[in-house]
């Protein structure tokens, strides 16, 4: 059950899971580099002293902004002709145009939605949700293999695309999970499926109905560290009823432009609080670092996905075409396979071919079809079982062994194991196996 539901989901989203790991590998590097070239404030700046440098250099000031990475970008509106520009926060100079980048613009439109709006963020969610479930059904399948959850990192055996897969996997199913969960919230979100919505503070009841306030002296931009905005939105020239509006990472108030006194404070809700720290970890704004991390874990899906392709090609390779295959209720001999990789299969074949040779009616199944009643004519059950990982029983001789024990047969059973280190495994099997019998 967890092999086909990690091996559907793998090849039928694997473009799409592709796209998804590499668009978000390349954007995992514009938060560094950002945060690189971004201007920082002076330390213990607050933004009353910050806001006012800038205020002085550009007239018809309408709105600062601060970004994760800590770029300040400001917005204003200079006789009749709009401007804007990133800031140097120390001077109130500009440093750079304010346009976001081309290219990290075209690639968080094919990340997000594939240049398809509501419709593609809706197909990327289903290509996180595969990841999700590549990742989680992934580490079963390496605890499996390997022996055991404390086990996950023992050293590996077998074909090297079996091992490199593995290897991969292993390193960065923990990443992958969490990118994948993180862009379901995202998505949840955006489709506003959590309560967490912005909060606008409550109106104030007055205001002084007094303006031009120096910026560098208002009591409440004083207080405020630049670390810590997020946005300060400028009343509208010439009405003395509107307000300042304070954004930062606690929340978000109103301040009168008259006397720079705070009016009213909303905090941010628990839900806006997760949201946001969801959102740092899955884009790396606020945490450059992680984000290159999780970008250089990104990379190994499509490894992952041409390896995972071979393993199931050649499995499916190593299942020859039964000819002849006697229907099981004429059967006098049923040969049942477990195997992870599909190599049992070819000795079933090539036993199944000897015993129609000495004109026997032979009829050859996966363990997990196993049915006694299916199989009224039959002698003998023989069954071929690989070793996998550590030299364990294949997933399917689980279920089997269950059905066994509830639908006892009267032919004789005989169990043959394969594998390197099959020995142990095998004398364990055939114990459960006769045990179940009984």
């Amino acid at each position: 059950m967890i092999r086909a539901l990690h091996r559907w989901p793998g090849l039928l989203a694997l473009v799409l899971v592709t796209v998804l790991a590499l668009s978000g590998a390349a954007l995992s590097v514009f938060p560094m580099a950002e945060r690189l070239v971004a201007p920082q404030a002076v330390a213990g700046q607050s933004v009353a002293d910050m806001a006012a440098r800038v205020a002085a250099t550009h007239p018809g000031l309408e709105e600062i902004r601060r970004s994760p990475s800590g770029t300040i970008t400001a917005w204003w509106f200079d006789g009749g002709t709009p401007g804007s520009a990133v800031i140097d926060p120390a001077t109130g100079a500009d440093v750079g145009s304010a346009d976001p980048n081309p290219v990290e613009r075209w690639l968080t439109n094919l990340h997000r939605s594939l240049f398809l709006d509501d419709a593609g963020r809706l197909v990327m969610a289903a290509g996180a949700a595969a990841m999700l479930v590549l990742a989680l059904s992934g580490a079963a399948l390496v605890a499996r293999r390997t022996g055991g959850w404390r086990r996950g990192f023992a050293r590996l055996r077998g074909p090297l695309v079996g091992r490199l897969h593995v290897e991969l996997a292993r390193v960065a199913v923990m990443g992958l999970a969490l990118s994948a969960a993180t862009a379901l919230w995202m998505t949840a979100s955006t489709f506003d499926l959590l309560p967490d919505g912005a909060v606008r503070p409550a109106d104030p009841a007055a205001v002084s109905g007094q303006m031009a306030f120096p910026l560098g002296q208002m009591a409440a931009l004083q207080d405020v560290p630049v670390s810590a905005l997020r946005k300060l939105s400028f009343p509208y020239a010439g009405d003395a009823q509107d307000v300042f509006t304070l954004s930062t990472d606690a929340g978000t108030g109103l301040i009168d432009q008259g006397t720079g006194e705070l009016l009213s404070w909303a905090e941010l809700t628990p839900w806006q609080q997760v949201s946001e720290t969801i959102y740092m970890l899955h884009t790396g704004q606020g945490a450059a670092v992680l984000g290159l991390v999780l970008g250089l874990i990104a990379l190994s899906v499509p490894v992952m996905g041409v390896t995972g392709a071979l393993i199931w090609v050649a499995g499916r390779r190593g299942r020859p075409h039964l000819r002849d295959n006697a229907r099981a209720s004429r059967a006098q001999t049923v040969i049942l396979v477990g195997s992870e990789g599909g190599s049992t299969w070819g000795f079933a074949a090539t036993l199944a071919r000897a015993l129609r040779d000495a004109g026997q009616a032979v009829h050859v199944g996966p363990m997990s079809a196993f049915d006694p009643a299916r199989c009224p004519r039959a002698d003998r059950f023989l069954i071929l079982a690989a070793t996998y990982g550590e030299g364990d029983a294949p997933a399917s001789a689980r279920g089997f062994l269950d059905r066994l024990a509830r639908m006892a047969p009267t032919a004789p059973l005989a169990v043959l194991g394969f594998g390197d280190r099959s020995f142990p495994a095998y004398c364990a099997f055939a114990a459960e196996v006769d045990a179940a019998a009984r």
